[in-house]
């Protein structure tokens, strides 16, 4: 729980609806946390000074429980051979959004009734068109070699032949997906249900994205809208997975616009709305009355002093992105120097004779930097002008910055002899590739 735990000024936000939370099978994997001195520039740096949403997400995946997961079925399980492995998608057959958009369309109903703008007039004839759009996604970890499921949150399919948009923090750390599709019968109002097992093409912790992909054919489609049509008060719905409770609706109005719930400058600008959002509803749509999507749903308020103040990622913004992560696997155009570094603070320096600032352990030969004549045990003790002795002053420096820009590191560097001197080393900042 507290993985996904966050204050800002005394607001509460999180991934986890109030859920207690289920032990998690022990993950072996070497991490980077605030306890380790060994910082990775390169990760660090593309964020632009934060991690993610600083460890402040709302909405949240549902972890399994005994006690509700999808209407009460806790049996299921997935082997482990039957998860494809992640790969990087090819960049020179990659389809572009547009293209995958190109088979999304309306769902025809008999008997629906619409608004002279073309809006449907009542919200169940929405539902009815757009439901089958929204997945069911449950996430395994490996444990002693068996994918174990562990979380479960919502998707959006944004193509008929199966990717499907989420949220980063319903994949992060994950090893496997199993997607649940439903499709309705219009005559009996029932629905049959598929499972396929998932792939992840890429995953963004700024802006809180993620694309799955399954092997599918005609899947219905969701219609992305345009957000920025979008106006306080306007009747929004929102369709997901609370709790593992399969396509669930909430109804609300758009409460606020453009609200920027990170201090992560890279994060996307969000909606608001007073629609129910709990824990497990991450990744699903908030859709507009013309059963468009507007936004992809991430984070809830929760404190003592907030009810039903949920927010979606605008899919204006998103667009981009997703655009990014189906052609690359990662977003473009964030710098990265390419380093591996020790923080040396100005303690750690005079207990340990160092000098203070980020101690060069490794260089990123495919990156400029290592054409810049930094080398490994050097110092660096500023970069354009500004002191530092941390990872965060650096990516905070980095900030505003693209692959291709310069910056002026002062190190300082210590010779055979043991002499030390500062030397002014001009890096080109590379591309960061989200490995």
């Amino acid at each position: 729980m507290n993985d996904y735990y966050g204050t800002n000024n005394m607001q509460t936000f999180t991934t986890e609806g109030g859920m207690a939370p289920a032990p998690k099978p022990p993950k072996n994997k070497n991490r980077h946390g605030a306890a380790k001195v060994v910082a990775l520039i390169a990760a660090v740096a593309v964020v632009g000074g934060a991690a993610g949403f600083g460890g402040a997400y709302l909405a949240g995946r549902s972890r399994l429980t005994a006690d509700i997961v999808s209407g009460g079925d806790t049996s299921s399980t997935v082997s482990d051979a039957s998860v494809p492995a992640e790969s990087a998608p090819d960049e020179s057959s990659a389809p572009t959004l547009n293209e995958l958009q190109s088979g999304a369309v309306r769902k025809e109903i008999t008997g629906v009734e619409f608004n002279s703008d073309g809006s449907y007039m009542y919200t169940r004839d929405l539902v009815d068109a757009v439901r089958d759009s929204i997945v069911y996604i449950e996430a395994s970890v490996n444990y002693r070699g068996t994918l174990t499921p562990y979380c479960t949150g919502s998707g959006i399919i944004i193509s008929t032949d199966g990717y499907i948009v989420t949220n980063a923090h319903v994949t992060d750390d994950m090893d496997g997906f199993t997607v649940t599709v439903t499709t309705t019968d219009p005559e009996t109002d029932t629905g049959a249900t598929k499972e396929y097992e998932a792939r992840l093409i890429g995953s963004d912790t700024d802006t809180d994205l993620a694309v799955l992909k399954i092997e599918a054919e005609d899947l219905p489609a969701a219609i992305l809208g345009d957000s920025d049509k979008l106006s306080l008060g306007d009747d929004v719905v929102v369709i997901g997975n609370p709790l593992g409770l399969e396509s669930s609706v909430t109804k609300g109005i758009v409460s606020g616009l453009n609200r920027q719930i990170s201090s992560n400058e890279r994060s996307l600008s969000s909606i608001q709305t007073d629609a129910a959002i709990n824990s497990g509803n991450s990744g699903g749509a908030m859709f507009n009355m013309y059963g468009e999507v507007v936004g992809v749903v991430n984070e809830k308020l929760i404190n003592n002093y907030a009810e039903n103040v949920g927010f979606a990622i605008t899919i204006n913004e998103a667009k981009d992105v997703i655009n990014d992560l189906i052609s690359k696997g990662y977003v473009t155009g964030r710098p990265i120097i390419g380093i591996t570094c020790l923080q040396v603070s100005e303690y750690v320096g005079a207990i340990q004779g160092m000098t203070p600032g980020l101690y060069v352990t490794d260089i990123d030969m495919s990156l400029p930097v290592a054409r810049s004549g930094l080398v490994v045990g050097d110092t660096i003790t500023a970069v354009d002008g500004t002191a530092l002795t941390s990872v965060a002053e650096l990516t905070d420096i980095l900030n505003g910055k693209k692959p291709g820009d310069t910056v002026v590191a002062t190190v300082s560097r210590t010779d055979e002899l043991g002499r030390t001197r500062n030397v002014d080393i001009e890096i080109e900042l590379g591309e960061f590739s989200g490995t």
